[in-house]
Protein backbone atom coordinates (compact mmCIF):
# COMPACT_ATOMS: atom_id res chain seq x y z
CA UNK A 1 0.00 0.00 0.00
CA UNK A 2 2.89 2.33 0.78
CA UNK A 3 4.30 1.76 -2.71
CA UNK A 4 0.93 2.66 -4.23
CA UNK A 5 0.79 5.91 -2.24
CA UNK A 6 4.30 6.80 -3.39
CA UNK A 7 3.31 6.21 -7.01
CA UNK A 8 0.18 8.32 -6.59
CA UNK A 9 2.26 11.14 -5.07
CA UNK A 10 4.73 10.89 -7.94
CA UNK A 11 1.88 11.05 -10.47
CA UNK A 12 0.38 14.05 -8.69
CA UNK A 13 3.71 15.87 -8.76
CA UNK A 14 4.16 15.08 -12.44
CA UNK A 15 0.67 16.37 -13.21
CA UNK A 16 1.25 19.55 -11.20
CA UNK A 17 4.30 20.30 -13.31
CA UNK A 18 2.74 19.22 -16.62
CA UNK A 19 2.46 21.65 -19.50
CA UNK A 20 -1.32 21.39 -19.38
CA UNK A 21 -1.60 22.43 -15.73
CA UNK A 22 1.11 25.09 -15.94
CA UNK A 23 -0.57 26.57 -19.00
CA UNK A 24 -3.91 26.71 -17.19
CA UNK A 25 -2.30 28.37 -14.16
CA UNK A 26 -0.68 30.94 -16.46
CA UNK A 27 -4.02 31.78 -18.05
CA UNK A 28 -5.65 32.11 -14.62
CA UNK A 29 -2.92 34.55 -13.62
CA UNK A 30 -3.52 36.54 -16.80
CA UNK A 31 -7.25 36.64 -16.04
CA UNK A 32 -6.57 37.91 -12.52
CA UNK A 33 -4.26 40.60 -13.89
CA UNK A 34 -6.70 41.67 -16.60
CA UNK A 35 -8.58 44.46 -14.82
CA UNK A 36 -11.32 44.67 -17.42
CA UNK A 37 -12.01 40.94 -17.51
CA UNK A 38 -11.82 40.64 -13.72
CA UNK A 39 -14.31 43.46 -13.41
CA UNK A 40 -16.66 41.81 -15.89
CA UNK A 41 -16.44 38.48 -14.07
CA UNK A 42 -17.11 40.11 -10.72
CA UNK A 43 -20.00 42.11 -12.11
CA UNK A 44 -21.49 39.00 -13.72
CA UNK A 45 -21.19 36.98 -10.52
CA UNK A 46 -23.16 39.65 -8.64
CA UNK A 47 -25.74 40.39 -11.31
CA UNK A 48 -25.86 37.98 -14.27
CA UNK A 49 -26.50 39.99 -17.39
CA UNK A 50 -26.42 38.66 -20.95
CA UNK A 51 -24.51 41.68 -22.26
CA UNK A 52 -21.78 41.23 -19.64
CA UNK A 53 -21.73 37.50 -20.28
CA UNK A 54 -21.17 38.10 -23.98
CA UNK A 55 -18.33 40.51 -23.23
CA UNK A 56 -16.70 37.83 -21.10
CA UNK A 57 -17.18 35.19 -23.78
CA UNK A 58 -15.72 37.49 -26.43
CA UNK A 59 -12.54 38.03 -24.42
CA UNK A 60 -9.56 36.21 -26.00
CA UNK A 61 -7.99 35.28 -22.67
CA UNK A 62 -11.26 33.85 -21.41
CA UNK A 63 -11.69 31.86 -24.62
CA UNK A 64 -8.19 30.47 -24.21
CA UNK A 65 -8.99 29.57 -20.61
CA UNK A 66 -12.15 27.69 -21.64
CA UNK A 67 -10.19 25.69 -24.23
CA UNK A 68 -7.51 24.73 -21.70
CA UNK A 69 -10.14 23.96 -19.08
CA UNK A 70 -11.92 21.65 -21.52
CA UNK A 71 -8.65 19.89 -22.38
CA UNK A 72 -7.98 19.33 -18.68
CA UNK A 73 -11.50 18.04 -18.05
CA UNK A 74 -11.20 15.59 -20.95
CA UNK A 75 -7.86 14.43 -19.56
CA UNK A 76 -9.42 13.92 -16.12
CA UNK A 77 -12.30 11.94 -17.61
CA UNK A 78 -9.82 9.75 -19.48
CA UNK A 79 -7.80 9.16 -16.30
CA UNK A 80 -10.96 8.30 -14.38
CA UNK A 81 -11.88 5.71 -17.00
CA UNK A 82 -8.39 4.20 -16.82
CA UNK A 83 -8.48 4.12 -13.02
CA UNK A 84 -11.88 2.44 -13.14
CA UNK A 85 -10.45 -0.30 -15.37
CA UNK A 86 -7.43 -0.72 -13.10
CA UNK A 87 -9.53 -0.86 -9.95
CA UNK A 88 -11.82 -3.48 -11.48
CA UNK A 89 -8.86 -5.67 -12.37
CA UNK A 90 -7.40 -5.60 -8.87
CA UNK A 91 -10.50 -5.24 -6.80
CA UNK A 92 -11.35 -7.54 -3.97
CA UNK A 93 -14.96 -8.42 -3.51
CA UNK A 94 -16.10 -9.07 0.00
CA UNK A 95 -19.24 -11.09 0.22
CA UNK A 96 -21.17 -11.03 3.45
CA UNK A 97 -23.47 -13.87 4.46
Amino acid sequence: MNELMEKVDKLKNELDSSTMVLSLKDILDRIKNDKELSSLLERYSIYPDEKVKQQILDNDTFQEFKIKETELNLFIMDMNQRLKVISKKGSCHHESN
